[in-house]
Formats: structure tokens, C-alpha cells, sequence
């Protein structure tokens, strides 16, 4: 009984500092100010820590706070709505979802999306309910206190980011019911760009014949194809990003090995400025070259990357430093460029098709490829060869004398950097930005995560034992202070110093 007393008064105090921090904010007239309040911190940030402090309060009181919490959601000017929806997502209980659901129908866009995103995080117990209410919307239209029909839009957008069969295939139910129906083709726009959350390549035939219907018209809904061709590049990134082992590196600045305060690598452990950019930085974070407002460093024109490599010329054999970078002199050309004070090697760099073919041939497929390879010497662009040679590829000038006995070695360590300035070049043609790869790699563990736990709960599940890889390792790349191997078979690392 007293423990019951206990929770009813920690329940009781959590709402009424829910009630008080409303108050306050609710008394400020302009809803913009509310928000800048919330976030404001340089005041010492006592409302965004007793915000802080109010859902930590609520979230541990779990199922018991569900009920009164969506009371809130029932007044969508007061921010208590707002605070409501982000704690019920956090708990995470199907017994919201009907609150929630009715929450993305108010004329409050904060709160809209607050709901949305709480939906999203209750997940495959939301899908159905928001199934139902979307296909009541649609059959029976109901309007709001304003005059206006009763839009599906959000519930759309909560339902597309949940990854389910059955939202899947609901929204191409839909795509049949809009597609051709003058009164659903604003409908029709939002749920084509809504496919690529969805991440199921199926639908790509459908939404390229719609965005062929819709790519010349001039009417009120000429972005419908443009949503389509959004999503189809989205989904076709998806698939490349699975399929291949990619190897992106960037700048300093978003470097996973990086002391940002002391501007320390923390793999080499020396001074690097944070616009460097070398073959150890791992991006951890979305690179914006907006951020940085370095004149003169952006991904598609790299700074100089330092390597020797060893050449022969008229019979001698000679190692110099080269430079390796990338640049594009345009938005329709670029090249990969391995110089030094004499000569440049030119890889073609202009679209992702010749950089995958670039890509093979280094990892071994085919013996030669002349394909977008060329050399600078001294004024005159002559055509090259690449020749597969053991262990190690050679570029070779193709013209007769006075280059014909040009040639340069590229060994294995040369080769790793090349394919990382190919991945690296190839990923940002596709989406131009290490935002999608980091939002896959999180959807892609969360998606993992849903596996496990599907496994866990069946009751017939086995779980088979892992045989003992038998290693096979290679070369995977080399630096100042270690050599890093990988297991052709399992994708283990190890690394020698």
C-alpha cells in the first residue's frame, strides 16, 4: 500500500513540474519564442534542464503516465502537447498510438510532427491504426473546425517510416487509388517521395513509368516526377551501398580518430589541421563542406595527397613523390591525378560507371584497361595504359618515342588509396553526401537489431553454432605506423605495428 502511495505521489509531482514548466512557456505569446526558450541555453539553460529533467521523470514512470499523458495531446497550443507526444514515443506503448494518431490531424505542425516521429519510434504496433484511419479518412471525409477536409499527410508520413510489409504494400494500394485522380494528385506527389523510407526496391519499375507519365506537365503538379526520380535514386543508393564494401574517407573534421580540441590524429598522434584530408579519416560524422569555409578544400577538388611511387624511363628506374588527387572542373567532368614536377597519370572520374570499371580492374578483374587513362607530360596529353603485372599495376604510355618506355608502378598501397578515392568519388555522384551513408548505416542497425530480436521471440528458433574461421588474410591497407590485413573469408581486421 505504501509503495503504491510512493508512485502515486512520484506521478503526481512529475505532472505538476509538467504542468509548471507549460506555464510558463504557454505564457509566452509568439510560439517561435517558446521554442527559442526551450533550446536557449545561454542563460544557463535552466529550462532546457528542467525540460531535461520533467521527461527523464516521466519516461521512468513507464505504462502508469501513457493515459494521463495523452490528455495533453488534446491541446495542441499548449507545448505540454509537444512534451507529451516526445515522452510517449520514448516509451514507446501501442496503448498511444490512437491519441498520437488523432494528434497528427491538429492544425499544429510542431506537434504533427512530434506525433509522427513518437509513431514511428512505437513502430509495427502503429501500422495498422494508422492503415484504418487513413483508409476512414479517404472513404468518409470529415472537416476540421476551419472548413478544411481532413488531411492523411502525416499519417502517410509516419506510416512510410516504419518499415513493414504491410505499409508497403498499403501505399502502393494507394499509388492505384491517387495515380490518374485529379483530387488525390497532391496526394500523389507526397506518397511517391514518401516510397524511398520504405527502402524496398520493388516499387522502382512503378515509380519510374509515373515519373515518365508526369515529367512534361506544366500543370499545378509538375513535382510529382521529380518526387518519384528523387526516391528511385534514393532507393537504386540503397542498393549500391549494400551490395559492395565501400571505403569512404574525408577530411579531419569529421574524423572518427580525431581530437578536435587539441587538433591532435589520434592514430598518428601529431598536429593535423581539421581541413586535412589523408586516407585514415573515417567519416563519423555528415560532411558539409559549408561548415568548414575553407576556400580552398571541398571533397570534389581534394587537397594534394603525398605517396612515392616508383617509375622507369628510357631504361632507368627512378622513385619520386607524387601527388594524388581529384578534381572536377565542372559539374559534368573530373579526373583522379597521380603527378609529380614531370608528368601526371589521368584516370577519368566523370561518372560512376567508368569509376566502378576503374574500380574492378584494380581489384583484379581483367588484365589491362585503357578505358579514360591518359598522361600529361610536360604539355602533351599522350594515351595510357593500365597492365596487370603480379602483384602490382603498371601504367604504361601507349604513344611511340620519346614516351614509349614510360612507365608506373603502382603497388598495392597505391592501389588501396586509388580505391578509396574511387569509392569516396563514386558515393557523393550518387547523393552527394556522407548524410545517406550514415543514415543507412543506421537504419541497416536497427534493422539488424529487429532480426535479432524477432529470432529471439520464436520459439522453434535455433541458434546454430558459427564454425571457426579458417583465415585467409590480405593486404587491405598500409601505414606510417602499422600494416592492416583483412580476412578474404570472414571480413575479420587485424593490424601489425
Amino acid at each position: 500500500m505504501q509503495t503504491t502511495e510512493m508512485y502515486d505521489e512520484a506521478l503526481d509531482k512529475a505532472l505538476y513540474a509538467l504542468d509548471n514548466l507549460c506555464d510558463e512557456l504557454d505564457g509566452l505569446d509568439d510560439m517561435q519564442e517558446r521554442i527559442e526558450r526551450l533550446l536557449d541555453t545561454e542563460s544557463g539553460g535552466s529550462i532546457e534542464k528542467r525540460l531535461s529533467s520533467v521527461k527523464e521523470r516521466l519516461i521512468e514512470l513507464g505504462t502508469t503516465i501513457v493515459e494521463p499523458l495523452t490528455d495533453y495531446l488534446y491541446d495542441p497550443d499548449s507545448c505540454g502537447s509537444i512534451i507529451a507526444a516526445d515522452v510517449l514515443g520514448e516509451i514507446g506503448i501501442s496503448s498511444a498510438v490512437p491519441a498520437l494518431i488523432d494528434a497528427l490531424e491538429t492544425d499544429s505542425e510542431g506537434l504533427c510532427e512530434c506525433a509522427s516521429e513518437a509513431l514511428v519510434k512505437i513502430g509495427t504496433p502503429a501500422v495498422q491504426p494508422l492503415i484504418d484511419r487513413i483508409n476512414d479518412r479517404l472513404d468518409n471525409p470529415e472537416i476540421d473546425e476551419y472548413g478544411h477536409k481532413i488531411g492523411t499527410i502525416y499519417a502517410i508520413d509516419a506510416l512510410s517510416m516504419i518499415q513493414d510489409q504491410r505499409s508497403f504494400y498499403f501505399m502502393v494500394e494507394l499509388l492505384d487509388r491517387f495515380e490518374g485522380d485529379d483530387e488525390y494528385l497532391l496526394n500523389l506527389e507526397h506518397l511517391c517521395g514518401c516510397f524511398q523510407d520504405q527502402r524496398n526496391p520493388e516499387i522502382i519499375p512503378r515509380l519510374r513509368a509515373i515519373a515518365e507519365e508526369y515529367r512534361n506537365d506544366s500543370g499545378d503538379f509538375i513535382h510529382i516526377s521529380t518526387e518519384a526520380e528523387h526516391s528511385i535514386t534514393r532507393l537504386e543508393t540503397d542498393q549500391v551501398i549494400q551490395s559492395e564494401d565501400w571505403t569512404i574517407y574525408g577530411c579531419c573534421r569529421i574524423c572518427r580518430n580525431y581530437d578536435h580540441g587539441e587538433e591532435v590524429c589520434l592514430i598518428s598522434g601529431g598536429y593535423e589541421a581539421r581541413d586535412t584530408f589523408c586516407f585514415e579519416c573515417e567519416p563519423g560524422d555528415a560532411f558539409d563542406c559549408e561548415v568548414c569555409q575553407t576556400d580552398d578544400c571541398d571533397i570534389y577538388n581534394l587537397p594534394l595527397v603525398y605517396t612515392d611511387i616508383r617509375y622507369r624511363l628510357d631504361q632507368e628506374e627512378s622513385v619520386d613523390e607524387f601527388a594524388i588527387t581529384n578534381m572536377r572542373s565542372d559539374s559534368d567532368t573530373g579526373s583522379i591525378r597521380i603527378a609529380n614536377d614531370f608528368m601526371e597519370l589521368i584516370l577519368d572520374s566523370t561518372t560512376v560507371d567508368i569509376l566502378s570499371e576503374l574500380k574492378e580492374f584494380l581489384k583484379g578483374d581483367g588484365d589491362s584497361l585503357s578505358t579514360g587513362v591518359s598522361f600529361l607530360i610536360g604539355c602533351d596529353e599522350v594515351g595510357g595504359t593500365l597492365v596487370r603485372n603480379g602483384d602490382c599495376t603498371v601504367a604504361v604510355c601507349d604513344e611511340p618515342e620519346p614516351w614509349s618506355e614510360l612507365e608506373l608502378k603502382l603497388d598495392s598501397g597505391i592501389i588501396n588509396a586509388l580505391i578509396q578515392i574511387i569509392d569516396t568519388q563514386r558515393f557523393l555522384l550518387l547523393c552527394d553526401s556522407y548524410r545517406r551513408l550514415d543514415d543507412f548505416r543506421e537504419w541497416q542497425k536497427d534493422a539488424d537489431s529487429r532480426v535479432r530480436e524477432s529470432m529471439e521471440a520464436g520459439e522453434t528458433a535455433v541458434t546454430e553454432p558459427v564454425p571457426e574461421c579458417d583465415h585467409e588474410f590480405e593486404l587491405l591497407k598500409e601505414h606510417k605506423k602499422y600494416t592492416v590485413y583483412k580476412c578474404r573469408r570472414c571480413g575479420e581486421t587485424r593490424k601489425e605495428f
